[in-house]
């Protein structure tokens, strides 16, 4: 900690500096100034620009032009250089020399129309685009400062769902779903960088260009099996400008919980807990004298009266932040971009925390005029610390009663409850520290032989290593009138493996694209192969009396043990795509990818994932010509097909598992063996999704106003399920393709930019919904985990359990009620609907479950607006869910669960005296009525929420340019600031159903700076 306070002073100290400089270099005389005028217009139409502004480089002298496009600036000697600046233009900057009159053209941007916009395989202007691709560009990612680079994804396109639901460091990314849910296998988006299937969270948000996600079967077919659940084009930053440009960006932040439970305090809970006991005809815990002695004594000796807050005692982490980059670019001949980034996050729980290091380099070359090459190489190093058993930390901090010691006065470890301490095991219980290597590198060269032509080669190895090191260390707890500890675990242990990877791609691409006349043509055809190998090995021992020195080694041989395995698989492909396009008025695109698999049987390996889509562009045709307001009206439709390879490595294989001994001989003979366990289907082939989609684009005013808007339906068939067979085999189910799910929905995307003088502003809005149904199960359903059910016409993984219709308010409504199987009831506890009552029990029981919420989030939207005026920036985020449940159990929302603890709002519990009470009678056990998955304990979980705000200032360039700064820019952020929802006190909505192992979501605020030289 003194470390990073020590660095956080020497950032300060820097930055005041660089300001105290920059004001000292400005101090001087001022010059005198001339008068420059002129006229600026398109230099397509010649049609004059109203609001441009003109700024004299070096200084904050500036004007904009008139509705003539006329101006007049006053320039100070000394100054050579008018710049040029109009929303939708690119940017000019003019040399003055001795004039007095300045006329200016200006070009317009590639934006909208123009764009040029990252698909499958290559890119494409996006006015000839068919198939619904979103797009986001890297300085909109990085308005938000994250460690994963997934959580900055949300909110920022339709149909792309984004969920956080975890605050711990190093496993703080979010879940992304394109379009819904469509198996109920791997859901998970392919994600590709650079062309390189990769991780979006491995990424430092600094070094990426643009993210393209390709939503429909048109879009994404080009990359057949693993294209089902969407696919993610991340295309990272390279060398620019030939001018060598140097660029940091620094930051430091700190977090907090968005929000935690509040607990009641000893004496209150053991009261409440005498109540549960009278509840169900039990002696009270605890006496009136002692409750008097507790209140007494509590302050003095809270060794023996403990009234522990264990949130205080254990969320004492600094949630200290830092995120360092530094790019180098530039380069003509030989363009390069080289970058380092450093990430480091300390938990705001003891023992959590994670780190990254990173490293890229891109390098262009260009050989000769028909000749280039590429080397792109990545590396970093992820390590990853949490607490041995941190998930029971989470669950213990939210479970035992403030009644149980975390910590005697003399510094010693107490027992806590049932000698589980959440303190303890944070800060001296031994820790898990995952360490991963990754090494990447894309070699390419590309070859035009004639016009129109290019011949494209890539080979792309990987490498990389998964380290991890779990040592449980025995923990020594007391007891207050006790010098002999109680050791928990008995005996320390240390588990370590390590996995080596490796992933070999050879890529071969051939491009064609002609223009003539009317027409134009693309082909592309390609051919892929990956090759992927795996092996690990693991390790184990225990007993270690030198509990500090935590080496294998130094661990007792007794019941020690050594495993490993390995696996492989491999993919071989073939693609091809065509474009056609007439006039930029009709549009038409086919693609066809045929794979091969090893992870299904021979005869079974191959499948072809066809699409087409057709685009007519409305405002091409004549009739439009005169509606010069519309400058983009184009209507969508695809078709296509897509694949998912995602179900195991080997399952259409019989496969043995290594360990049984036998037997053999009169004179018994031990023997290792084998045995199959579960049956194979060599006949299971490929998860197969089909989509049809129809969009409708639509820009005004020059691409002022944008609207983008598609329906689709996406039915996925052939989904692995495991069918039920006889239970005489001993074998358990094969894979089967079995199951169809459907996914119906919209997106929509609205925007909106302009510029007047100074100030600029954007504004988009994204709204999206998907309704997700399963169609068929074979047979198989109902699948049901817990409060989760897989099961024919519902969305996949419902919640499932009894329907709740309150509480009831005495024994007549008992009486009156169907009888219910749960225990004794009473007036207080909660009364449940007969939903099915076969064969006219008029009772409830485990028939009567039904489905109660849906965990699938609709109407997802997010709304971004981005504003400056001269030097000044400011950016927000609002994001949030219409529509979606939750449902929490155990000590999340059970007060006196097993023992557990109660929280605040819990006080407002049904007795004679409360009838209208909001929580049902206290019961102090583990299994009861009350303590059913129903939907008294299904919540609301939509939200809207500020995801995040930043406002920045830029210096003035005659400040920083005096001391070699090109750009200096400080600013201030914050993320997860202000939510609005209906959750019960300390739950967020982002968090996952279930119990309280949760590690709490966190507000973020940043104080960074950017420097480009």
């Amino acid at each position: 900690m003194k470390q990073k306070l020590t660095y956080f002073r020497r950032t300060r100290t820097f930055v005041l500096s660089l300001l105290l400089l920059s004001c000292m270099a400005a101090q001087g005389q001022q010059q005198p100034s001339r008068m420059v005028k002129g006229l600026v217009k398109d230099a397509r139409t010649g049609e004059p620009l109203a609001g441009v502004a003109v700024l004299v480089r070096g200084t904050t002298q500036g004007t904009t032009t008139g509705i003539s496009g006329e101006y007049a600036v006053s320039v100070p000697s000394g100054s050579t250089e008018l710049e040029f600046s109009f929303l939708g233009y690119v940017a000019k900057i003019q040399k003055i020399g001795t004039a007095h009159t300045l006329d200016v053209t200006m070009e317009e941007e590639a934006t909208g129309l123009q764009e040029v916009v990252v698909v499958g395989y290559g890119v494409q202007k996006k006015a000839n685009l068919t198939g619904s691709v979103s797009v986001m560009e890297g300085d909109d990612i990085n308005r938000r400062q994250v460690m994963r680079a997934s959580s900055a994804l949300q909110g920022l396109s339709a149909g792309v769902s984004v969920v956080q639901k975890s605050g711990q460091p190093g496993s703080d990314g979010a879940t992304i779903r394109v379009r819904g849910v469509g198996t109920i296998n791997n859901s998970d988006a392919l994600v590709l960088v650079d062309g390189v299937q990769g991780s979006l969270d491995a990424l430092d948000s600094n070094d990426i260009e643009s993210i393209s996600v390709l939503k429909d079967a048109a879009s994404a077919a080009i990359y057949g099996s693993r294209a089902a659940n969407g696919v993610i084009l991340v295309t990272t930053k390279n060398g620019g400008d030939e001018k060598l440009s140097v660029t940091v960006n620094s930051s430091v932040a700190w977090q907090r919980f968005t929000d935690l439970p509040e607990f009641v305090n000893g004496y209150t809970y053991m009261k409440a807990m005498n109540t549960a006991y009278e509840n169900v005809k039990k002696t009270p815990l605890y006496s009136d004298s002692y409750l008097a002695d507790y209140m007494r004594y509590k302050l003095v000796d809270p060794d023996r009266y403990p009234d522990t807050d264990w949130q205080d005692a254990l969320y004492t982490g600094s949630g200290f932040m830092q995120h360092h980059h530094i790019s180098v670019s530039g380069g003509k001949k030989v363009n390069t971009l080289a970058s380092f980034g450093y990430q480091e996050q300390e938990g705001l729980i003891p023992g959590f925390s994670a780190e990254r290091y990173n490293m890229r380099l891109n390098s262009r070359m260009n050989i000769r005029k028909n000749l280039q090459a590429k080397v792109l190489v990545e590396a970093r190093r992820n390590n990853v610390v949490e607490p041995i058993s941190a998930a029971s930390i989470m669950s213990n901090v939210n479970r035992i009663a403030p009644i149980y010691t975390a910590r005697l006065k003399d510094g010693r470890w107490g027992t806590g409850y049932n000698n589980g301490n959440p303190v303890a095991q944070a800060n001296d219980g031994g820790s898990s520290d995952k360490t991963y290597d990754f090494l990447r590198a894309t070699f390419q060269v590309a070859y035009q032989p004639f016009s129109g032509m290019d011949v494209e080669f890539n080979f792309s190895p990987k490498f990389s290593n998964n380290y991890t090191k779990n040592f449980n260390k025995s923990l020594k707890l007391y007891t207050p009138d006790s010098d002999e500890p109680v050791l928990n675990p008995a005996m320390s242990s240390l588990n370590q493996t390590d996995a080596k990877i490796t992933e070999n791609m050879l890529q071969v691409i051939l491009r064609y694209n002609k223009e003539f006349r009317d027409h134009e043509i693309g082909i592309l055809g390609g051919y892929e192969q990956i090759i992927y190998k795996t092996q690990n090995i693991s390790l184990r021992r225990e007993g270690f009396p030198l509990v500090d020195y935590p080496v294998m080694n130094a661990g007792s041989v007794t019941n020690w043990s050594n495993g490993g395995g390995a696996s492989e698989w491999a993919l071989l492909s073939y693609f091809a795509r065509a474009n056609y396009s007439y006039k930029s008025r009709y549009l038409l695109e086919a693609n066809i990818r045929v794979d091969g698999s090893s992870r299904f049987a021979r005869g079974h390996r191959f499948g072809v994932f066809p699409s087409v889509s057709l685009g007519w562009r409305i405002s091409e045709e004549n009739f439009m010509k005169s509606v010069d307001w519309v400058t983009n009206l184009k209507l969508r439709a695809s078709w296509g097909q897509l694949g998912n390879q995602e179900i195991g490595t080997y399952p259409a294989y019989t496969t043995m598992s290594m360990g049984p001994t036998f037997i053999f001989g009169t004179t018994p003979t031990a023997a290792d063996g084998a045995v199959q366990k579960s049956y194979a289907n060599e006949g299971i082939t490929w998860e197969t999704s089909e989509t049809i989609d129809v969009g409708l684009d639509v820009s005004l005013f020059r691409n002022k106003f944008n609207m983008v808007f598609d329906l689709y339906e996406r039915k996925t068939k052939d989904i692995l399920l495991k069918l039920p067979i006889t239970g005489i085999t001993g074998l358990t189910e094969p894979y089967q393709n079995a199951g169809v799910v459907r996914n119906r929905g919209w997106d929509l995307e609205l925007s909106h930019r302009n510029q007047h003088r100074d100030f600029r502003y954007q504004i988009s809005f994204n709204l999206s919904d998907v309704h997700n149904k399963v169609i068929d199960l074979k047979g198989a359903g109902p699948i049901i985990s817990g409060f989760s059910l897989i099961e024919e016409g519902y969305p996949i993984n419902s919640i499932y359990g009894y329907k709740a219709l309150g509480l009831f308010r005495s024994d007549e409504e008992i009486a009156g009620a169907p009888r219910q199987t749960f225990g004794d009831i009473a007036p207080g506890d909660i009364r449940y609907a007969n939903v099915s009552d076969r064969n006219n029990k008029n009772t409830v029981d485990r028939d009567d479950r039904t489905v109660i919420g849906n965990v699938i989030p609709r109407y997802t939207y997010g709304l971004n607006i981005a504003m400056q005026y001269k030097g000044f920036d400011l950016s927000m985020l609002i994001q949030g869910v219409g529509k979606v449940n939750a449902i929490y159990t155990g000590d999340a929302v059970w007060a006196l669960y097993n023992a557990g603890k109660m929280q605040r709002w819990h006080m407002d519990y049904w007795t004679p005296q409360n009838p209208g009470a909001s929580y049902p009678r206290l019961i102090a056990d583990s299994s009861h009525n009350n303590f059913q998955n129903s939907s008294f304990w299904v919540y609301d979980a939509s939200y809207v929420r500020l995801k995040n705000a930043q406002l920045g200032y830029t210096l003035p360039e005659r400040l920083t340019r005096k001391i070699w700064i090109q750009k200096l820019r400080l600013y201030v952020s914050g993320d997860n600031l202000l939510t609005f929802d209906h959750m019960p006190k300390g739950w967020d909505p982002e968090t996952r159903s279930g119990d309280a192992e949760i590690y709490p979501i966190a507000s973020t605020y940043t104080f960074g700076v950017q420097i480009t030289f």
